[in-house]
């Protein structure tokens, strides 16, 4: 191994995002470098690093292409990257760590900051982006109210004012609109200019904000253990303006009989584009419903158990006293008027039977008398 002083490496990084990235380093040894290996791994993915000889120049730089469109790395993350040099008389040199952040570099991004939250935009006024830090400031009291959400140290909002493009730098389905992405503390959204602009940041920003918000809460593994739709069931209840689209597909979904079992939603929604609609809108509806019925700490407490890795079906039983499909049915019963008559039958079996048995009781003690 050379001493660190033996040789001195002058990296630099240049990249298009989502085509390529170029890596860089100016050598200047004491003896000829026969053999630059560069290692590199982005932060989500500390369990594969990848290798590369790099190109040696005459000047005493290399270089080395990744190719993005071949080989995707995750948007927005730090990439950590070092060298392995190989000097003339087979001595090797490792160098230390250096870092960069694989950002959208497709545009000049503004910067503002209020709270916990900065905002990052490229098309619109500082007014626009005030209106993003003031939603997310509202959704994050929003949230505290109903579950006892945490309160984040540093939260960036990535604002796109394409959604092709927001779709484009994460990868993501042409349904996606929003994205959270805790373990970078950052969300993603897009908010094309037009009249229903200020409708989308009052939702889309608060939405994404609880997700971040459940992940600090219910921590990597908690947060996957969660049900699909308590998360966003959650998620919903945090938009500070209702979408009427949910009532019309409830509605709709009543009326032809349609609703699908809130125990269906425990682990993921339908692939659908309608089937999804539905179940977004059930799930915001029920978890409104036990957020009214139960209040904010027992809602604390239903995601902390959930996250411990419980079950769909046993955490409720656990903290809320009912079985999914009881209060599955309490739910229809209570918002759509539903099966209000085996509601009733359920309720009061246990004293009909009581009063079956005391009749019999009385029966077969007139029978004894007779006799």
């Amino acid at each position: 191994m050379v001493a660190a002083d033996e040789v001195q490496v002058h990296p630099a990084v240049t990249f298009t995002f989502g085509e390529q990235i170029l890596f860089q380093v100016r050598l200047q040894p004491s003896a000829p470098v026969t053999k630059v290996v560069l290692f590199y791994h982005p932060a989500l993915r500390q369990g594969y690093t990848y290798t590369g000889e790099m190109t040696l120049e005459p000047d005493g730089s290399a270089y080395f292409v990744h190719d993005l469109q071949q080989e995707p790395l995750p948007p927005f993350t730090p990439v950590y990257y070092w060298f392995r040099i190989t000097l003339k008389d087979g001595t090797t040199y490792t160098t230390p760590s250096f870092s960069f952040v694989l950002e959208d570099n497709r545009f000049e991004w503004q910067e503002m900051q209020s709270g916990p939250f900065v905002v990052k935009w490229y098309e619109g006024d500082a007014a626009f982006a005030q209106k993003v830090l003031d939603a997310a400031a509202s959704g994050l009291v929003k949230a505290q109210e109903a579950w006892l959400a945490p309160t984040p140290e540093k939260v960036t909002i990535y604002v796109y004012a394409d959604l092709a493009a927001l779709q484009q730098a994460l990868g993501a389905e042409q349904w996606v609109a929003g994205h959270a992405s805790p373990t970078l503390g950052a969300l993603y959204v897009a908010l094309p200019p037009g009249p229903q602009q200020e409708l989308d940041i009052r939702r889309l920003v608060p939405h994404e904000l609880v997700h971040y918000l459940l992940y600090q809460s219910a921590g990597d593994a908690g947060y996957r253990s969660l049900p699909t739709w308590l998360s966003e069931g959650l998620a919903s209840n945090a938009e500070l303006v209702p979408r009427a689209e949910y009532a019309a597909v409830l509605n709709r979904a009543v009326k032809e009989e349609h609703l699908l079992p809130i125990a269906d939603l425990c682990h993921a929604f339908p692939n659908d584009a309608s089937g999804a609609l539905l179940a977004y809108a059930e799930s915001a509806s029920f978890t409104e419903y036990l957020l009214r019925r139960y209040g904010r700490t027992t809602m604390h407490n239903l995601v902390g158990v959930y996250a411990q890795g419980v079950a769909c079906n046993e955490g409720a039983e656990q903290v809320l006293g009912e079985s999914l499909s009881r209060l599955d049915r309490d739910w229809q019963a209570e918002v759509f008027h539903l099966h209000l008559t085996a509601l009733i039958l359920d309720q009061m079996l246990p004293w009909l039977l009581l009063g079956l048995v005391l009749v019999a009781s009385l029966g077969i003690g007139a029978w004894l008398m007779l006799r």
